[in-house]
């Protein structure tokens, strides 16, 4: 499509160019081929001319052109050249109201530059018009300043409508390019979050059973090799939600993989394979959940059950999914000490449970429980008003 909008621009290009070079073939049949008013004597006759005045017509007849060919790259430079021969010509002995070739150039030029001209082109046009038509009346001792009043509202009038409206459509370009940027970036903020979501959990787990593989190599080599097959089989889950995730990115992604809280298995599996014993109890229906919400669901869980593995590992804790009119609640807690290790991360992981809860217009409640350990409370509304987009294969927005 890019050559063709090439085209389209070259069009453009070439018009005024045809429109001058056709002007000027016109422009020297009426010099050099004089129609009857010149004849007849309502003119000049131009025969009688010396051949120094039909040169300086003749290049004043290209100045017109040239200025008409280059109206539509350089319009306020145009209309100055254009108003220039208009006056030039009003000292020699075939005024230019005689002749149709210069006011049809003055005209087409003054639109041009109050269409095109920029922020001053209305202002160069009118001036460039009416010194030059005032000058003309003014020799010719003929003042008719209501026709050109008449005039000058016939061309600019609408040209200043034409000026509106493609100052419109350049705001419209504006707006839509900053739309753009603003959802480019907002896509690679998503994206970030869902390497985040599959990374961090998967990894923190593998880090954990590498760890007991470590501690009971000498002493336990059944539980050491258990422990690394854990890290394999996370290590596998990981790269097939990669493998997904660039699917979707590649614009092939089906939501028959969705991840759900239907589905936590897979995800409780690697979290108590890591040493922390997970209950979950779900009310209601999950059935009746949104896909989207359904998906960032189960990913603030997950978020929540890694910040666990990583925090406080070989606790136990309590999941409570509930399926509400209105909403879906999910309250995870953990029985660990009150003030639990840190990690020397940024809070990431909380900022994504927040960021994600933010885009249904739900709410996230998250900090140390009233009966110690940590807790994580969120509210997702059901009813779809929000402006999170639909998720992809594996979660991420699309």
């Amino acid at each position: 499509m890019g050559w063709l909008r090439g085209v389209g621009r070259r069009r453009r290009d070439l018009g005024p160019v045809a429109a001058g070079l056709a002007l000027f073939g016109f422009g020297l049949a009426e010099i050099y081929v004089p129609l009857a008013p010149y004849v007849e004597g309502d003119g000049p006759d131009l025969t009688e001319l010396s051949d120094g005045w039909m040169a300086v017509l003749t290049v004043l007849l290209a100045g017109y052109c040239l200025a008409v060919a280059a109206c539509g790259a350089y319009p306020r430079v145009a209309v100055v050249l254009a108003g220039v021969c208009f006056i030039a010509q009003s000292f020699t002995p075939l005024l230019p109201e005689s002749p149709a070739t210069p006011l049809t150039a003055l005209i087409v030029v003054c639109f041009a530059c109050v269409a095109m001209g920029g922020r001053h082109g209305p202002a160069i046009a009118a001036v460039s018009y009416f010194v030059s038509a005032g000058i003309e009346t003014t020799i010719a001792d003929e003042p008719d300043w209501a026709f050109i009043a008449f005039v000058a509202l016939a061309v600019m009038g609408p040209a200043y409508a034409v000026r509106m409206r493609r100052a419109q459509v350049e705001r419209l370009v504006a707006l839509a390019a900053e739309r753009e940027t603003a959802a480019r970036t907002d896509e690679r903020l998503r994206v970030a979050r869902e390497l985040h979501d599959i990374v961090s959990h998967g990894v923190a787990v593998m880090v954990l059973q590498a760890g007991a593989a470590q501690v009971m190599l000498g002493s336990d080599a059944r539980q050491a090799h258990e422990s690394l097959d854990a890290v394999q089989e996370v290590g596998r889950d990981v790269v097939t939600e990669l493998r997904r995730l660039l699917v979707v990115l590649r614009g092939e992604g089906s939501l028959e993989r969705l991840p759900s809280l239907r589905h936590l298995e897979p995800l409780l599996t690697g979290v108590r394979a890591a040493g922390v014993r997970v209950d979950v109890t779900a009310n209601g229906d999950l059935g009746r959940v949104p896909a989207a919400v359904d998906v960032s669901g189960y990913r603030v869980l997950q978020e929540a059950l890694t910040n666990v593995v990583k925090h406080a590992p070989g606790v136990t804790v309590s999941v409570a999914i509930d399926v509400g009119h209105t909403d879906l609640r999910i309250h995870v807690v953990n029985d660990g000490p009150r003030i639990v290790r840190r990690s020397d991360g940024s809070g990431l992981g909380l900022t994504g449970i927040s960021e994600r809860v933010e885009l249904f217009g739900g709410t996230a409640t998250t900090g140390p429980g009233k009966g110690g350990g940590f807790e994580v409370r969120v509210e997702l509304p059901l009813s779809g008003n929000s402006a999170a987009p639909m998720p992809s294969s594996t979660g991420a927005s699309v």
